[in-house]
């Protein structure tokens, strides 16, 4: 049984803690013991600014939103084609985010229409130049999703635009998929977190001494918490350690469980919708891989939900690690409910934190904190430089004693252009892949572009390879060619956790 706790712990901090058994005193037992909670108000927060989903097709021209933006000022920026469409969306898209550089995630769904997602897959893509297909590489299907783009304006020749900060995609509605074209989709979706995706510090204020000022406000239309130190009635955003009106990330079903090769699927219990997103790292052995094993063949796993479940479709016998997030930002439901909701849903007592005046039953958005699905914490973040060598480790220690975790990284990167989204920048983010060359060079297997974290209880190792060519292979002309990588300059990390 869960133990709630609103007022004053033992180190004198205001806080709201909730503890997963009932043998261990939130208001004293102490905050490195991470595994014991299920909430506590004074560790870091991690919220979703923002969920969209990108599969609209406007028509050939181009499409602006607000109305009347310009092509240098807008929300969204489409340029329509032939059964085709690029994206843009500038950082005013999302009002939420508090980053000009979020962490984020785009998910595609395969091709064909399919409803399956595919970006964890690794394939090979045939560019047009090989002699019978000798070169290209093995790659995770995060390469072809969409970067987020600083100091960014046309491809050179390109229909003009320009944006500070902005993300960027193609979709296709003649999304076949073959040798050429592994990872084109007529759908997409974004998570975008209020994290920072470069090498910006949290804005979250730090923990002040506790010193007498008044830290909690509970009334029947909100409920706030400010960090220990800081006055709950001037504190500003960063400084609030919970807000009834603002929606931390909840975990509602998470597992490491054995995938056979082909389909299977995991029983989540309730009917799953459409306001959930699915972390996931695929990998064999004892080691869990990010974003997967380095292998030179396709490999992965393709998932979807239905009904009450997740299915996978493996390529051979793996591990699936994941998290499954409800991230409904959908408006409030209106009624009478307070924050505090206190109830059984027939095998276990649970209580509820929920926005002010839900309905009765309340909406999924309306929920805050449930005590059924724990908070994510994060046990480790940080930024570090990439430097120049094939195969360089650097190691993340974290303590993850009594944790489920899991790794999220961005990597950073310089200049460069695609003409597939009009597109040119002056840096870009980018969702991390493995790169492996299909041919080897002079003792390179991996490409510059790759990377890849190894994590355990304890630490997450980061291999990089900058400096690696970018491609190894024969032309028409019987003659071998290299050409360049577009090599992360620094990594953005994330180790997550909720208790075992």
């Amino acid at each position: 049984m869960v133990r709630t706790m609103i007022g004053v712990d033992s180190t004198g901090a205001g806080c709201l803690k909730i503890t997963k058994n009932d043998a261990d005193d939130p208001r004293t037992t102490p905050d490195s013991q991470r595994s014991k909670f299920l909430y506590n108000s004074k560790y870091l927060n991690m919220e979703v600014a923002d969920v969209t989903v990108c599969n609209t097709f406007g028509g050939s021209g181009i499409h602006v939103t607000p109305a009347g933006a310009s092509r240098s000022n807008f929300e969204t920026l489409e340029f329509g084609g032939s059964g085709e469409s690029i994206w843009i969306y500038d950082k005013s898209f999302f009002p939420k985010l508090r980053y000009n550089v979020p962490l984020f995630d785009w998910k595609q769904r395969k091709g064909n229409g399919s409803i399956r997602y595919n970006q964890n897959m690794v394939g090979w893509e045939d560019k047009g130049k090989y002699r019978s297909g000798r070169g290209g590489s093995y790659f995770t299907g995060n390469r072809d999703q969409g970067s987020w783009l600083i100091n960014a304006s046309e491809y050179s020749g390109g229909t003009s635009w320009s944006s500070d900060f902005c993300t960027a995609v193609q979709i296709d509605q003649n999304d076949d998929i073959d040798a050429f074209n592994p990872f084109s989709t007529r759908y997409r979706r974004l998570v975008v977190w209020d994290l920072p995706g470069d090498n910006t510090p949290i804005a979250d204020a730090p923990n002040l001494a506790p010193n007498g000022t008044k830290t909690i406000r509970i009334a029947n239309n909100a409920m706030k918490i400010a960090k220990p130190g800081y006055n709950v009635d001037t504190a500003t955003y960063a400084q609030l350690a919970f807000d009834s009106t603002r929606l931390p990330v909840k975990v509602i079903r998470a597992a490491d469980i054995a995938l056979p090769s082909g389909q299977s699927f995991y029983e989540c219990g309730f009917p799953i919708t459409d306001n959930v997103a699915l972390d996931v790292h695929f990998y064999t052995g004892s080691t869990i891989m990010y974003p997967n094993n380095p292998v030179d063949l396709k490999f992965g796993a393709e998932y979807w939900f239905d009904g009450t479940r997740i299915y996978f479709d493996a390529t051979q016998a793996m591990r699936a690690r994941f998290m499954l997030y409800l991230e409904d930002n959908s408006a409030p439901t209106s009624g009478t409910y307070n924050v505090l909701r206190q109830f059984n849903d027939g095998t276990q007592d649970v209580v509820q934190f929920l926005r002010p005046g839900a309905s009765n039953p309340p909406s999924w958005a309306d929920i805050i904190i449930d005590t059924r699905w724990p908070q994510v914490q994060i046990l480790a973040e940080g930024y570090f430089n990439v430097t120049s060598g094939n195969g360089n480790v650097v190691d993340i220690a974290f303590d993850g004693t009594g944790m489920f975790p899991m790794v999220k990284y961005m990597t950073y990167h310089g200049g460069g252009s695609n003409f597939n989204t009009n597109s040119s920048w002056q840096n870009r983010v980018r969702m991390p892949f493995l790169d492996i060359l299909k041919y080897g060079y002079q003792g390179q297997s991996h490409t510059g572009n790759s990377t890849y974290c190894e994590l355990t209880a304890n630490n997450a190792r980061f291999r990089t390879f900058r400096g690696n060519v970018g491609d190894y292979y024969e032309d028409d002309n019987f003659e071998w060619q290299t050409d360049g990588a577009d090599p992360p300059l620094g990594i953005r990390y994330y180790i997550l956790g909720i208790p075992v």
